[in-house]
């Protein structure tokens, strides 16, 4: 678990966070993740056990009943699931993100990134990613290394597991043929001889981190 003076910590999920989790739940899908998070894709009860969720939890200014008062929120979640959609359940695949507008510059996907690597290290899990939109020009600046936030904490781009974060040039990610969005591919190499095949899910293209012209991959 990871404590910033008490205001913010990052914490694996478990049983007791269910009720604040499913608050968090609400108001993400009201701010546009409700294709995310819908009952037959995320239940809370239905976890895989050798998967992992992860939560950022601040502490925050809340009003119960007509009064101001302090309480813990949970800020950000993001699943650390094992790759089956790729065929690779020995990959660990970062999804179902969200970050609360609020606190939208907690910087808390970086954070939640750092221990779900060391988590998947621990579990003998050899590869773990992220996937972005080809078409989020600046998300995918930042993963390739091109650029970092015009404002805020940017020590994360000096982080070593950050640094060592490849784009995969010889595919994208596409998990639906109902689907035109496709995604760049971004792997950490928790085992440097590991070497990832994906059977599903992924197109294979080559690119140099700029596409175009969706339609022409797919």
């Amino acid at each position: 678990m990871e404590r910033k003076n008490n205001m913010e910590e990052i914490v694996q999920y478990n049983s007791t966070h269910k009720v604040m989790v499913e608050e968090f739940l609400e108001k993400a899908r009201q701010e546009g993740s409700a294709g995310t998070y819908t009952e037959n894709k995320f239940d809370l009860d239905k976890l895989d056990d050798k998967s992992s969720l992860w939560l950022a939890i601040v502490e925050d200014r809340v009003n119960i009943g007509g009064f101001g008062m302090k309480a813990k929120i949970v800020a950000s979640i993001s699943y650390a699931e094992r790759s089956f959609i790729t065929g690779t359940p020995d990959s660990i695949r970062k999804c179902r993100y969200h970050i609360l507008q609020k606190y939208r510059h907690g910087r808390y996907g970086f954070k939640m990134m750092k221990h779900q690597i060391a988590w998947a290290k621990e579990n003998g899990f050899k590869h773990y990613y992220w996937t972005h939109n080809v078409k989020d020009k600046a998300i995918n600046e930042l993963f390739q290394h091109k650029r970092t936030y015009g404002a805020g904490d940017n020590s994360w781009f000096n982080d070593e597991d950050y640094q060592q974060m490849k784009l995969e040039t010889d595919l994208v990610f596409h998990d639906s043929p109902k689907s035109d969005m496709i995604q760049f591919v971004y792997s950490y190499y928790i085992d440097p001889n590991y070497k990832w095949e994906p059977t599903k899910a992924v197109i294979k293209h080559e690119h140099n981190g700029t596409i175009r012209d969706v339609a022409e991959v797919l």
